[in-house]
């Protein structure tokens, strides 16, 4: 059951990369497991050089927007799974344990109607090197079927992250599935970090920290910010 298991999901990925004729990326992992798990949105992240995380690549604007603001926020379900390897399952962003955890982020997403997050860690040896995050809008927990399904999937997007492959019978590879939308996206966030921390004659690490802080402050996507910052229409100053 368990062997089968794997296999309809290795089919379901490949479908989906099937109907675009392309080899297997992330995008089609992450399509697949919105599909097939039930959810709003899904997000695969990887241990980030400047923050906890960085984003490769969301499922549609609720996938997107949810990531975004827990990395703006710097906390959350999937920064969480990051920093201890365990899973993190909210079924219920609205009860008072989860707003007292993250009150910043509940109230962020509450306007995107995102109330339950799955934060599913991909675990390398003893280190967590990413994380598989499923958005739903209401609160619903994950049923015990879901929840494997979700579990396989995370197996699959750790075998991506590693060059592995999906399912060796598809003759779908898995090198170079990194190039996503969101993760190209991101690249320009990195370019506005470097000119910040010229500006502000900081290291990086500080300079990201004022991005996503006027990020937060404006109410506007970090990415938005970023293109300011490339574009000349937004400095920052010691």
């Amino acid at each position: 059951m368990h062997r089968d298991r794997y296999a309809a999901i290795a089919a379901a990925i490949g479908r989906q990369a099937a109907a675009e004729g392309v080899s297997v990326g992330i995008r089609h992992i992450c399509r697949a497991c919105a599909h097939v798990v039930g959810v709003d949105g899904v997000s695969f992240c990887t241990a980030g050089d400047l923050g906890e995380a960085e984003p490769i690549y969301a499922t549609g604007v609720v996938g997107e927007r949810a990531v975004e603001l827990e990395l703006t926020v710097g906390r959350g379900p999937g920064v969480q799974a990051l920093l201890t390897g365990e899973e993190v399952l909210v079924g219920d962003l609205t009860r008072h344990d989860c707003r007292e955890r993250w009150p910043v982020l509940v109230s962020l997403l509450a306007p995107l109607g995102v109330q339950a997050v799955f934060a599913l860690p991909l675990i390398m040896g003893e280190v967590a090197v990413g994380v598989l995050e499923l958005y739903r809008i209401g609160p619903q927990p994950l049923s015990a079927d879901a929840l494997a399904d979700g579990r396989v999937f995370a197996d699959y997007a750790l075998a991506a992250l590693l060059g592995g492959v999906v399912d060796e019978s598809s003759g779908h590879d898995l090198d170079g599935v990194l190039a996503g939308s969101l993760a190209q996206q991101w690249v320009r966030v990195h370019q506005a970090v470097g000119v910040v921390s010229a500006q502000l004659g900081t290291g990086l690490t500080p300079a990201y920290q004022r991005l996503r802080a006027h990020a937060f402050v404006t109410d506007r996507p970090l990415r938005e910010v970023a293109d300011m910052v490339l574009e000349g229409w937004l400095r920052f100053t010691r």
